[in-house]
């Protein structure tokens, strides 16, 4: 006796999507098991210099200069960047960096308050207006507590259990921005009875990685990054750009798979693949500290981007009003 099951699209895809992240999960947990498993030279791990190997192409190609100029490039250098940090340590950015830090999104709260403003007094209903208070407060605070933070590390490092606190909140920011950024479509596009549950799924993906941080934040030589859409996985130093990268994209592009048969009109996607581009872009300055000058900074300015491509495409296709018509035919 033969049975045939039928699965419509948008279940296939959840289904992809969660095995997804099993497996994902279940690799890294194997591979971080295994390589706490291997002898480690505790006095190696924390050098305060660096070897050779690891010191970043600029510093490298200033070192095999002249002397006067391997002199002067090493002080311009150090002005701008300092030398990447040993295994399992924070980076410590220079003066320079710490201010680029904090004034990337700094300069980015108030045209945040300003969208979110925007949106809700272009919005017909009640639903609309909810919807546009939840991701207007996901992108300013997003800005707001990443000034914060990078302001007390550059001008109250001494402070550490505050730094420490904002830290955390700087991390637990991300997951609720994300949901946020996730809102509007969910909320104001006609959905399938199964893909409807994904309201209130990503909240609770947020909730999760909100107390995975809470509970393990820097406690252990490897951070959980697990959010709806978004899955950085088990990351640590010692795991390979590609493979990061890797992840980063191929989860983005299971998403957007399944975002496309949840929605009836499929309007916008296209700005939402671009902005996960810049997303997954500027990883590659997030994890670039001591190798390129700036390389926090210039991973804000991609957020930035990203983000403003998403706030465009959900201006555009989703709180439509006779001047969004106007403007989308200028």
């Amino acid at each position: 006796m033969e049975f045939y099951l039928e699965i419509d699209p948008v279940t296939l895809n959840l289904i992809i999507l969660v095995a997804s992240y099993v497996i994902l999960l279940l690799v890294f947990l194997v591979s971080c098991v295994l390589y706490d498993c291997r002898g480690k030279d505790p006095s190696k791990e924390y050098d305060s210099e660096p070897a050779l190997a690891t010191q970043s192409p600029i510093r490298l190609v200033v070192m095999q200069s002249s002397p006067a100029t391997a002199r002067f490039g090493e002080k311009v250098a150090s002005t701008f960047m300092n030398t990447r940090a040993a295994a399992n340590c924070r980076y410590q950015p220079t003066s320079y960096e710490h201010a680029a830090n904090c004034y990337t999104h700094a300069f980015l709260i108030v045209p945040a308050f300003v969208g979110m403003t925007l949106l809700y007094r272009l919005s017909d209903d009640s639903w609309k207006k909810i919807t546009a208070w939840i991701y207007g407060m996901g992108l300013c605070t997003l800005f707001l507590v990443s000034t914060v933070f990078h302001t007390i590390s550059w001008k109250k490092s001494h402070m550490r259990n505050v730094e420490h606190c904002f830290h955390m909140c700087d991390r637990m920011v991300i997951y609720f921005f994300i949901a946020a950024s996730y809102a509007p479509w969910l909320n104001l596009r006609e959905l399938g009875p199964l893909a409807s549950h994904m309201r209130w799924f990503i909240w609770l993906m947020a909730a999760g990685g909100t107390v995975f941080v809470f509970l393990y934040h820097e406690k252990h030589v490897h951070t959980l990054a697990f959010s709806l859409g978004l899955m950085d996985a088990l990351y640590r130093r010692h795991t390979s750009y590609t493979v990061y990268i890797c992840l980063y994209y191929s989860d983005v592009a299971t998403d957007l798979c399944l975002l496309l048969e949840c929605f009836n009109n499929t309007e916008g996607l296209q700005e939402l693949a671009w902005g996960g581009f810049l997303y997954c872009l500027g990883v590659i300055f997030f994890k670039s500290d001591g190798i390129i000058p700036f390389a926090h900074a210039i991973w804000h300015v991609f957020v930035a981007l990203a983000a403003a491509v998403h706030y465009y495409a959900i201006w555009k296709y989703l709180y439509k009003s006779p001047l969004t018509d106007l403007i989308r035919d200028l």
